[in-house]
């Protein structure tokens, strides 16, 4: 048993010693080429530690040829600006996720240009509505103030009532150009297909 146990432990260790007689002769098998700071190329079986942050070249030393090569550390500079670079590839691909989104919606949403536009006039006429009927309103307060209703709120109640109705044009009038916006994307989503 004990002779099993030497015999295995020697063909281990010789398994081991010629691993690492293997390595070392491959590496002695290898050149390192790199620029150093004067610009001028250099060659050697090591590799100064301030080489490595340069870039270089791993080379087979029986053929010569590159069996890799390492690029240099990149600058703080060079960081940002890839980091700049995929932030705005990401934000792109966001963006077009969401335009398909909103294509996909918006055809669902619409057969044609004549149901998005009898949809836009639906709604657009329904806030003229809601604006004739704010602005009469504001025409009665107008004309109960001037026959002397004196009360503040109620002149308040006025003031807030006019802005409502400016915000309310504004609204109609975004709403008019969103209306706008999404024919012209039907129109070439449909002419695409």
């Amino acid at each position: 048993m004990q002779v099993r146990h030497r015999a295995i432990l020697a063909g281990l260790a010789l398994t081991l010693l010629s691993g690492l007689a293997l390595q070392a002769a491959q590496a002695a098998d290898v050149t390192y080429r790199w620029v150093n700071g004067n610009g001028n190329l250099q060659f050697s079986d090591t590799l100064p530690s301030g080489a490595a942050a340069n870039g270089y070249q791993v080379i087979d030393a029986l053929t010569g040829t590159v069996v890799r090569e390492v690029a240099p550390r990149k600058t703080a500079e060079e960081k940002a600006r890839e980091a700049a670079e995929q932030r705005a590839a990401e934000k792109a691909a966001r963006e077009a996720q969401t335009q398909a989104e909103q294509d996909r919606i918006l055809l669902s949403l619409y057969g044609s240009e004549a149901d998005l536009k009898q949809a836009r006039d639906q709604r657009l006429d329904r806030m003229d509505v809601r604006i004739a009927q704010m602005e009469g309103s504001i025409e009665r307060m107008q004309a109960n103030i001037d026959a002397g209703h004196d009360d503040p709120a109620y002149a308040r109640d006025l003031e807030r009532m006019k802005q409502a109705v400016i915000e309310v044009r504004a609204e109609r009038e975004a709403l008019a150009e969103q209306f706008e916006a999404d024919l012209e994307r039907l129109r070439r989503l449909q002419a695409s297909d």
